[in-house]
């Protein structure tokens, strides 16, 4: 899964692989159902760059770009949940860790935990004691298994407080709950609870980031309120099959991570989001050990998904 710099750039001699990989689109197989709005601005971005049509396909499961042949005509969207999460959760998933070959980091983006305006307390602090005195209480997040659960699961660890997961699979159910003051937590997206922040019906207690973030600079960090163990990120990135030839891989990095930087993308991110273009090698650095940290917690905390 690794590959250095070195042995692209040598790689890179054997230029007719690369020339013989742009006689077609690339498609980019985006695996979620939803949320596919940095892919096809990095897709149009790349094809740009590459001068050749880089064509999003949504309604796939990775398993699609894992299969795919190494021909540099597919790529795959990936996810912390996609390469780190899951893996743990289901051992009969239809791909491996070791089917992919890294080729940049799109983006990293926080967690945020907000508290229904119905829970007393004021503050984190505030809140925290409250939880502590009243164990129980439930939490919403995008979905049992993703990353802002895993959050409220260090959360626990980390304070002693007890929560029930509420189960939710999606950020409009759980987020609606919040709102409506069925559920008192709620662990998802900063950028989703920004443009409801205003009907007042929940307050926005810390955020998972290392620094605070100009889209809120109100809302204080864990590492702030004396958490540091919870500076996490959800990261999203682009991978090719294993076993695409080097210098295909190299061509696509290039790319890949030009278009990362380009205005189109920059344009499209959202104010939670962290445009950081890491390389194959790096990229693959933060998948394996996000693979371990999160299988330690897992472990430790022993969490289903059933």
């Amino acid at each position: 899964m690794r590959i250095s710099r070195r042995t692209l750039l040598a790689a890179a001699l054997a230029a007719p692989a690369a020339r013989a990989q742009q006689d077609r689109p690339i498609r980019l197989v985006y695996p979620f159902s939803s949320g596919d709005r940095m892919a096809r601005a990095l897709a149009e971005a790349a094809g740009d760059i590459l001068g050749q049509p880089v064509e999003v396909q949504t309604g796939l499961g990775a398993e699609a770009a894992a299969r795919a042949s190494p021909d540099g005509h597919t790529l795959g969207w990936v996810a912390t949940r996609t390469l780190a999460l899951n893996p743990h959760f289901d051992p009969n998933l239809p791909y491996r860790l070791q089917d992919f070959a890294p080729l940049t980091l799109v983006y990293r983006a926080p967690v945020a935990l907000a508290a229904a305006s119905t829970l007393p307390g004021t503050g984190y602090a505030g809140t925290l004691a409250h939880l502590l005195a009243h164990p129980g209480l439930a939490f919403g997040s995008v979905g049992t298994g993703s990353t802002p659960h895993l959050v409220m699961e260090m959360l626990q660890g980390s304070t002693g407080i007890r929560l029930v997961n509420a189960g939710h699979q999606s950020e409009p159910a759980a987020l609606a709950d919040l709102m409506a003051g069925s559920i008192p937590l709620y662990a998802g997206s900063l950028n989703t609870l920004l443009r409801h922040r205003a009907s007042g019906r929940f307050r926005i207690l810390a955020l998972t980031a290392p620094a605070r973030l100009a889209a809120a600079p109100d809302v204080p960090t864990f590492a702030e309120l004396g958490r540091p163990e919870l500076v996490v990120r959800d990261w999203h990135g682009v991978c090719a099959p294993a076993g695409t030839p080097a210098p295909i891989l190299l061509r696509l990095a290039d790319a890949l991570q030009a278009a990362v930087r380009s205005p189109l993308v920059q344009a499209r991110a959202t104010p939670d989001m962290e445009l950081d273009p890491l390389g194959p090698e790096d990229f693959a650095t933060l998948i394996h050990r996000d693979v371990s940290f999160y299988g330690k917690l897992i472990q430790t905390r022993g969490i289903k998904l059933g």
